[in-house]
């Protein structure tokens, strides 16, 4: 493993939107609101992308690694 933590790790194999409302919900500490004002889209749109983009990151944290236990869970 790289000295990336292994979160971050996980955000890189995300896709570019994903890793964008998770970066501006989490690490910029924006709300729904300012997010939505920001893509011009409804809030409920970014909860939903949120939402997706958050079970993304779960599925990838919790993947087996080729030791068949998860690479990121094990660190």
């Amino acid at each position: 493993m790289t000295g990336r933590t292994p979160i971050r790790q996980a955000m890189a194999l995300l896709s570019t939107p994903h890793r964008a409302v998770i970066y501006r919900a989490y690490y910029l500490d924006r709300s729904t609101a300012q997010i939505a004002a920001e893509y011009r889209i409804t809030e409920s749109a970014v909860r939903a992308e949120l939402h997706d983009a958050m079970k993304a990151l779960q599925r990838i944290v919790a993947s087996p690694g080729p030791s068949g236990r998860s690479e990121f869970l094990a660190h």
